[in-house]
């Protein structure tokens, strides 16, 4: 088991480590540069293959959606208050603590607690958290409420063109699936190089309020998906995997949505480092709750 999660979790610190050495070494980076290709390129690519599993179905989808949108709404509710406790500005910091790392960090933990049957109600989870960063997420961090500019994002034409391909049963042409597998393969890393960069600019002052507001993401989230499951009477395997989910640490993309909309992107990469070690510590407990 402790191979496994090594497995998943050392390649997240490496590419971060990674980051701050470039930065440390004074090697230059075009974050600017970078963000767009991730977000225009790389991630609705991602998003795109990530879908192509065997049994997603759109009934799954909207059942997995009901139960996340619960969840969400939660999420949200306890990290507005305890953003204006603290006196941060909510609309900048609350992406952070209402949407987390389902992708590439939950996905792989479900499917290697649940398997195959796991993995499929993960990925719907996830599906509605992605819709969430595309929405809500940029929204909150651009502060513009605009629909027009949403239809612009290359990420929501990806998502939609994965609902009617699920929902009609057609498959993506082998070469063109093979294509959105490799350009999606640069998403996570790039992201993950980025978080690093951001990370080598964070002092140490900063260190209480990231690991605070951490704290509130993983044990609020595992409390919040927790008790939603049995409310909801869940079956185990998606009750656990729905729990595992809620308790996942910020996700990468709020720190790339801060940093292309001039957020408090050094504070974000604090509290994705440090909300990702607390999400690993205590998932032994976790796995021991949900199983």
């Amino acid at each position: 088991m402790a191979d496994q999660i090594v497995a998943i979790v050392l390649p997240i610190f490496l590419c971060a480590g990674l980051g701050i050495a470039w930065v440390k070494l004074k090697q230059p980076i075009d974050t600017k540069c970078l963000t767009a290709l991730v977000s225009n390129v790389g991630f609705p690519c991602l998003l795109l293959s990530s879908l192509d599993r065997p049994g997603l179905t759109l009934d799954l989808v909207a059942r997995t959606f009901v139960a996340g949108g619960l969840a969400v709404l939660c999420f949200a509710a306890i990290g507005t208050l305890v953003l204006r406790a603290f006196g941060l500005e909510v609309r900048r910091y609350l992406p952070a603590l209402m949407l987390p790392n389902t992708g590439n960090l939950g996905i792989p933990i479900a499917y290697f607690v649940f398997g195959q049957e796991g993995l499929i109600f993960a990925v719907a989870f996830s599906t509605l958290i992605q819709v969430g960063h595309l929405t809500l997420g940029v929204w909150l961090a651009s502060g513009q409420m605009s629909p027009g500019s949403l239809l612009k994002n290359p990420m929501l034409h990806a998502f939609c063109l994965a609902l009617i391909l699920i929902g009609t049963g057609i498959e993506l042409p082998a070469g063109i699936l093979a294509t959105t597998k490799l350009l999606g393969g640069i998403a996570v890393p790039l992201m993950l190089l980025m978080l690093g960069a951001s990370l080598a600019e964070l002092s140490t002052t900063s260190f209480l309020r990231p690991f605070a507001l951490s704290l509130v993401r993983v044990f609020g989230g595992f409390t919040v998906g927790f008790g939603l499951a049995s409310v909801l009477s869940l079956t185990p395997i998606a009750a656990g995997t729905f729990a595992i989910q809620c308790a996942m640490p910020v996700a990468v993309l709020t720190h790339l949505f801060a940093q292309q909309y001039g957020g408090p992107s050094k504070e974000i990469a604090g509290m994705i480092l440090i909300s990702t070690g607390l999400a690993l510590a205590s998932l032994p407990l976790v796995l021991l709750l949900v199983r």
